[in-house]
């Protein structure tokens, strides 16, 4: 696993979100630690189930519109591929 994987990993592993929104980050969490997908995979589903939230006419927890705002950054270092998914 990559430094900017556990940055990733750790960021998900600490976040305090609601129950809907844990689901989706227990399964990137899943996903990098035991079935050790790529980080830019891992980000395009997590992006595209929160934002499914959101598309559902229903509020992001504060801690997950964060997330979702650091993930949009083209700078971080876990997101530096992300610049491939759209917006």
């Amino acid at each position: 696993m990559t430094v900017r994987n556990n940055k990733l990993l750790e960021t998900l592993e600490n976040i305090q979100v609601n129950e809907k929104e844990q689901v989706f980050v227990n399964k990137a969490i899943h996903q990098l630690k035991h079935e050790q997908l790529s980080e830019k995979v891992v980000i395009k589903g997590l992006v595209r189930e929160l934002r499914s939230i959101i598309l559902n006419n229903q509020k992001l927890s504060e801690p997950a519109l964060k997330l979702l705002n650091e993930l949009n950054k083209p700078n971080l270092g876990f997101v530096q591929y992300y610049g491939t998914i759209g917006l």
